[in-house]
């Protein structure tokens, strides 16, 4: 009777293990943009359902249609109705750019840094654990808080769906501040980068 009673109970232990583990999952992008959530193949949020095979995504992003299939040189398909067609490159870093719904994008990621552009938004951030955080200037405009979730686990999955996941997590994020513009130089991201760098050699990292 014991013996039937503990089973009982390792099973219903084992069973809750397993129903919280399938809840969990990592966030992508901006929650106050989408709060998406990406577990294994499937990204979900309350308006948004992907799902992600070998060379391909497709679902619904804030119930726009997405269809998108890439190899190791090309991401091609639709985002809400729109083209998408991204070059990609992988060498010291991974080099993303074209268009994605309609969007230019522009973007370099080395595991440590992401810069460029996504729309008419550029973007300067270092990654923070399992966040990118850093700067966003859009049509002259600059904001220092912005952070993008991007899971570190996202860097061992093939290159054509990091470019995929890269590229909705930064479409995946609020919309720019109303701000007063101000202006920014060429160099203010050279410049912003060189001094977080030497900020982390003085910390000992």
């Amino acid at each position: 009777m014991k013996r039937t009673l503990c089973s009982s109970l390792v099973l219903s232990l084992l069973a809750t293990g397993c129903a919280t583990t399938g809840v969990q999952g990592s966030a992508l992008g901006d929650a106050a943009e989408e709060s998406l959530l990406l577990r294994g193949d499937a990204i979900t949020g309350p308006t948004s359902t992907l799902s992600i095979s070998d060379n391909s995504m497709h679902g619904r992003y804030r119930r726009h249609p997405v269809a998108l299939q890439w190899d190791y040189q090309l991401l091609t398909g639709s985002v809400a109705q729109q083209d998408a067609r991204l070059e990609l490159a992988e060498g010291d870093d991974t080099r993303v750019w074209g268009t994605f719904g309609g969007q230019l994008v522009d973007l370099t990621e080395d595991g440590t840094w992401l810069h460029g552009r996504v729309g008419g938004c550029a973007y300067l951030l270092k990654r923070e654990a399992e966040t990118l955080s850093g700067v966003r200037e859009c049509g002259g405009a600059r904001e220092s808080d912005i952070v993008v979730a991007f899971p570190s686990a996202i860097h061992s999955r093939p290159l054509g769906e990091r470019a995929a996941l890269m590229t909705l997590a930064l479409v995946n994020v609020r919309a720019p501040a109303v701000t007063t513009p101000v202006a920014v130089s060429t160099g203010v991201f050279t410049d912003l980068r060189n001094a977080q760098g030497m900020s982390s050699c003085k910390k000992g990292y």
